[in-house]
């Protein structure tokens, strides 16, 4: 805890970047996207605001299901939400860092139910979502603008038994790209 309040006292920067994950909605491989933006203090400590929700709605085809006016049916489910998190560097060695992010947001999560024509309505139901997400991330700098980062961590979803159903393990594997410090290289490289 010292370092984190040693790092907020220190020099602080304003950024702005995206948070994509891979994650699960009931054993079904989906992409949860958001984008984010804070101060990154030292480049020991972020704290960030951020929008995240679903690419595209998970869609499920229904057979059999009591309660619904057919006897199948699709199932599209959808989140959003607005998260605060902080995301702690507690490990450097050369190129590679290692860091532990936590959010905690409010949102919202939504089963869209159609007839087989994907078309026509039958009903939606909503429900809020609180999602608490802790993970370890690792970057590997490759240049002084661009790194591989990677992570692992688990979302669990506060909320009625539909919510927490879609709580679940994410990861993350991409190239990183710093706009600011290419933007430098590039003018210094036009300037000579």
């Amino acid at each position: 805890m010292d370092t984190i309040a040693h790092a907020l006292k220190g020099e602080r920067r304003a950024y702005i970047g995206f948070h994509n994950r891979n994650t699960f909605i009931l054993s079904e491989k989906t992409k949860l996207f958001g984008i984010v933006g804070g101060f990154d203090f030292n480049e020991q400590v972020k704290l960030y605001a951020g929008l995240y929700g679903f690419g595209q709605a998970d869609e499920t085809l229904l057979t059999d299901r009591q309660g619904l006016i057919t006897d199948t049916a699709y199932r599209f489910t959808s989140t959003s939400n607005f998260s605060f998190g902080i995301d702690y560097d507690f490990f450097e060695w050369n190129r590679i860092s290692l860091s532990v992010p936590l959010q905690v947001g409010i949102g919202n999560v939504s089963y869209d139910y159609t007839k087989i024509d994907r078309q026509t309505p039958i009903r939606t139901n909503n429900y809020r979502v609180i999602p608490l997400e802790m993970g370890m991330n690792a970057y590997c700098k490759l240049l002084p603008w661009a790194g591989i980062r990677a992570g692992l961590g688990y979302r669990l979803n506060i909320g009625k038994k539909e919510v927490r159903r879609l709580s679940s393990p994410y990861y993350n594997l991409g190239l990183s790209i710093l706009l600011k410090p290419l933007y430098h290289d590039i003018k210094e490289a036009l300037a000579e």
